[in-house]
């Protein structure tokens, strides 16, 4: 039995321990939002070199590292430094990040165009919850923006623009909000004869009305069949009644490529986690198609909930570091790992400009 000396040392011990700052019970000092506890805290500034040789080493290990099943952790290493520099509150406004986005994009929209694709899906990741999805016969694009909205510097100039909108069929635009919803896009593909697949009344009240938008109706079964190419092809495309929120009409695509390809992608699908709230139609998702990828929007209500009603073959979560929102907001891979920990879902993380091969294989998970 310890004596009451040496329990005396230990308890003078213990209360040195707790009072050392580093050590503190006062969380707002590292935390600056609850969304952010299980995250290391973001740095308040940086020096440019720490922000240079980061970003450098960041592109070194990605290329070197491409996304693949299993992941190579070093992979995620160069994720979560990258998270660390799009914490810093003013880094969307830094010119070395900037350069960063611009690079790799540019990178990126000359691997599109030099890509052709004979099996599978080749799915690249453009911005925020942006991807561009090719098969062997058609190509287009989710969500598709130049950059964070309200960030001068920061984007895509027209000539990507069009360069990426001439390797698409159609474009998908989940709902109003200019992260998801761009009208220089828009009015890119409808200049070139390509369908811009809306939710109702989008921009028809603002006084720049985007003319020529198709509007479908929103259903958990009707299957709306959406001319590409001149008519030479067709997707299938149901347009669920998704919300984000209880007012913003958010439509959940799921679109069918002529080989039969199924990926849904989810906008800003949230809510309630009341199964009367979307979760009802959800649940059947998968029942109904077989769904190759999924495309959820990485902060979504109850993701593992969200996956389990899908049943895809893949999860490629979309949404994080959306550089226009507040830091607490601009939710970072490390959460997306956090939240998927545990799933059944094979998932790949991908940055800015990254790209994946799907291939169908047979199922051995879900429902």
């Amino acid at each position: 039995m310890p004596t009451k000396r040496c329990l005396l040392k230990i308890a003078l011990v213990v209360a040195c321990f707790l009072t050392v700052p580093g050590y503190s019970q006062d969380k707002s000092r590292w935390v600056s939002s609850p969304r952010r506890a299980l995250t290391a805290p973001e740095l308040l500034n940086a020096p440019d070199e720490w922000i240079e040789r980061s970003l450098g080493w960041v592109d070194e290990i990605l290329q070197k590292y491409p996304p693949d099943i299993p992941e190579h952790p070093v992979r995620r290493a160069a994720l979560i430094r990258l998270d660390d520099i799009l914490h810093i509150e003013s880094a969307p406004a830094h010119p070395l990040v900037q350069r960063f986005f611009l690079e790799t994009m540019k990178r990126t929209v000359r691997a599109i165009e030099q890509t052709q694709v004979t099996e599978g899906m080749r799915i690249w990741k453009l911005y925020n919850h942006g991807f561009l999805v090719r098969t062997p016969s058609v190509s287009f694009v989710f969500d598709f923006v130049p950059g964070p909205p309200r960030t001068e510097g920061f984007g895509l100039d027209h000539e990507l623009l069009t360069r990426i909108a001439d390797q698409a069929d159609a474009a998908f635009i989940s709902h109003r909000h200019s992260d998801h919803a761009n009208r220089e896009v828009a009015r890119l593909f409808l200049g070139k004869g390509k369908p811009v697949i809306a939710p109702p009344g989008l921009w028809a009240d603002d006084a720049d009305p985007v003319k020529g938008v198709t509007f479908l109706e929103r259903s958990t079964s009707l299957e709306h069949k959406v001319g590409v190419q001149g008519g030479r092809q067709f997707l299938t495309v149901v347009a669920y009644p998704g919300h984000q929120g209880e007012r913003v009409i958010n439509n959940v695509y799921l679109v069918k490529s002529p080989e039969g390809l199924a990926v849904i992608h989810t906008g800003d699908q949230s809510g309630s986690q009341d199964p009367g709230f979307d979760f009802d139609w959800i649940a059947h998702i998968g029942h109904q198609h077989d769904v190759d990828v999924a495309f959820p929007n990485c902060w979504t209500t109850n993701i593992k909930r969200l996956l389990r009603g899908i049943n895809p073959n893949l999860v490629i979560t979309g949404h994080e570091n959306e550089m226009a929102h507040t830091v607490p907001h601009r939710e970072d891979y490390t959460q997306t790992y956090n939240r998927l920990f545990g799933t059944s879902y094979p998932f790949v993380v991908l940055s800015w400009g990254e790209s994946y091969q799907y291939s169908r294989k047979p199922r051995s998970g879900g429902h």
